[in-house]
């Protein structure tokens, strides 16, 4: 384990809460080309990275693993109505603090980050694990931040709650490193993650659009997102 994985790990979740929490608008555009890139980013480090590392670990019983994190973010979904994903419904949110969102997305960024602090895989899979559990984290603190602040008003007590949330991930890294006797436990946890990548980013490539169709802006985020792990797995050694 690297502390510049931990700075990461807690930098990008707190900075998309904090930019979620300052902005004065609650338009989403931005917010939705981030997660194109960021989705096109996640698949293609899973399907090219994670997923043959984590099959050359534990063999064809990743599979089983890898399913279940995918079911795992649908009963996540439920608890957090998608906003880690785009989904910014603040019709659903009553006027106090939404616990059960705060929750799910906390214990979810907990087992991501103990999967990765078992030191399972190599340290040029674990970067591009980091990246990417990073990238997926900013967005969705961005949008905790954004239905903290229209539903819980105190601004002061919102930067508290986005603190702890983007603790979540090292928090469980520093706990995971302490147990790094249990290599094959911790694999297999980053096999149900690859399972919570698949669905996440699947969900944002293709739903996380009204019509559908890909604009202009957002193909070209998909692009970047693609080429930035393509050059992260080649120049990772893979």
């Amino acid at each position: 384990m690297q502390f510049w994985w931990l700075f990461l790990l807690f930098f990008f979740p707190f900075f998309g809460g904090v930019t979620g929490l300052t902005l004065q608008s609650k338009k989403t555009r931005q917010l939705k080309l981030f997660l194109a890139f960021s989705g096109a980013f996640l698949i293609s480090i899973t399907i090219l990275n994670l997923i043959p590392e984590v099959y050359e670990k534990i063999g064809h019983q990743a599979g089983y693993y890898i399913l279940a994190g995918f079911f795992l973010q649908i009963i996540v979904d439920f608890f957090t109505k998608g906003i880690e994903h785009g989904h910014l419904h603040f019709h659903e949110f009553k006027k106090e603090f939404p616990v059960s969102v705060f929750l799910a997305l906390s214990l979810h960024a907990f087992i991501e980050g103990l999967g990765l602090g078992g030191d399972a895989f190599s340290e040029a899979t674990q970067n591009n694990l980091v990246f990417a559990i990073g990238l997926h984290e900013l967005p969705a603190a961005f949008a905790l931040a954004v239905v903290l602040k229209s539903v819980f008003s105190k601004n002061k007590t919102n930067y508290l709650w986005i603190t702890l949330y983007a603790s979540m991930v090292p928090i469980g890294m520093l706990i995971g490193n302490q147990l790094v006797d249990y290599a094959e436990i911790f694999s297999t946890l980053i096999a149900v993650v690859i399972g919570v990548f698949l669905h996440i980013s699947t969900t944002i490539l293709f739903e996380n659009n009204e019509s559908h169709t890909y604009g202009k802006h957002k193909l070209i985020a998909i692009l970047i997102g693609l080429i930035v792990a393509l050059l992260a797995v080649n120049l990772g050694g893979h």
